[in-house]
């Protein structure tokens, strides 16, 4: 076995309840500097009453919201900060599922938990332009760009998801590990 090999192994799933939930603190702020106003918007009721009043189908697409502009509320912009967000905080939150020990109930518990709320602000960052989309596929009709950004919403939440499933199942107690 090489030198690397056990550095690797030393430090493999030995990450407890503390340990996890300190290296999970940096990627829950890294989060959410760009989730805030999002999960805002979730959490006091703007999107669920957008949703409740029927504006999604009734109302016409604002074309505010259309384009890329990163000083303005736009598809583009929000499309782009789950993008990086997601590239940035999801190998994180890998590694550190690889080094807890998540056969212990407290790290298990402390990752998904932490990791559930890193997917739910990410969802939260997807939530408006999803909205905004299909407004603008409703009230404009189909054009590649718009069904590729549909298409682009569904990937992303079929990630996010698929990443929280894999956090908080409890791994296999096989020799491999998981």
């Amino acid at each position: 076995m090489t030198a690397a090999q056990r550095l690797v192994e030393r430090f493999r799933h030995r990450a407890g309840w503390l340990a996890t939930s300190l290296l999970m603190m940096p990627i829950l702020g890294w989060v959410w500097l760009v989730a805030r106003e999002p999960v805002l918007s979730v959490a006091d009721g703007s999107l669920p009453r957008f949703l409740a009043r029927g504006s999604l189908f009734s109302e016409p697409f604002n074309t505010v919201h259309a384009g890329f502009v990163m000083d303005q509320p736009t598809i583009g912009k929000w499309l782009f900060w789950f993008s990086f967000m997601a590239a940035s905080s999801l190998p994180y939150a890998a590694a550190v599922g690889w080094l807890s020990d998540r056969r212990s109930r407290g790290a298990r518990l402390v990752f998904g938990l932490a990791t559930g709320m890193v997917c739910l602000a990410l969802l939260c960052i997807l939530s408006w332009p999803i909205c905004w989309l299909i407004q603008y596929v409703w009230s404009m009709g189909c054009t590649p760009k718009r069904i590729f950004g549909l298409l682009f919403v569904l990937a992303g939440g079929l990630l996010v998801t698929g990443f929280l499933t894999w956090a908080v199942r409890k791994p296999h107690s096989g020799v491999s590990g998981y």
